[in-house]
């Protein structure tokens, strides 16, 4: 009989971390700060690109940046008298695009590849501070990877796009969010799986 008790309160207990796990979920993943004039604003990839690319150009038509960088793209764009021109020949491209120089980076996640770049791109374009922009869901595994290439000490902020709404409560997501949520879990398990052994 203790026993029998024993299995049904850890049975209790493990239902009711999954519980709570499954309510703050979403929030978790929905990371963003306030951020300030920078340098530059990383824009990231994705299947909403659009709905990213707007933000992105709200906060360059903002002041808040004179670079907008899309390092999936291999492009930079500057601010001149007020337009948006690309920067010709981009004298700061990655030079290992197209190509991967390890064997580990074959694991690499896409988004961190793109985060490579792009600190490559700011390195040779003399850029030191950035917003990065995503979907919501996204940004805390991009928070995480940008702690691992640009360090904790630098001027970096997270604003994810609000023309791509994510319900961050548990009972407001649909099946298509619960799924985009779980990806992104199992994206954040891989890449702390593999990091440790990036440089």
């Amino acid at each position: 009989m203790k026993t029998f008790r024993n299995i049904m309160l850890i049975a209790v207990i493990v239902i009711f971390v999954l519980a709570v796990g499954m309510f703050y979920a979403p929030g978790f993943l929905a990371y963003s700060t306030n951020y300030a004039k920078v340098d530059a604003v990383i824009l990231l990839l994705g299947p909403d690109f659009s709905a990213r690319q707007k933000h992105a150009r709200d906060l360059i038509e903002k002041g808040m940046a004179d670079y907008l960088i899309i390092p999936a793209y291999g492009k930079t764009y500057y601010v001149d008298q007020g337009i948006m021109k690309l920067l010709q020949g981009d004298k700061v491209r990655d030079s290992r695009d197209g190509k991967k120089n390890s064997l580990l980076e074959q694991y690499y996640e896409d988004t961190h590849l793109e985060l490579m770049k792009a600190k490559n791109t700011m390195k040779m374009g003399g850029q030191k501070s950035a917003i990065f922009v995503s979907s919501s869901y996204h940004m805390r595994r991009i928070r995480l990877m940008v702690d691992k290439e640009f360090g904790h000490q630098s001027v970096y902020y997270f604003s994810p796009t609000p023309y791509d709404p994510a319900p961050v409560c548990a009972w407001q997501l649909k099946a298509s969010d619960w799924k985009k949520v779980w990806r992104e879990y199992v994206k954040i398990l891989w890449f702390m799986i593999y990091s440790p052994w990036t440089k």
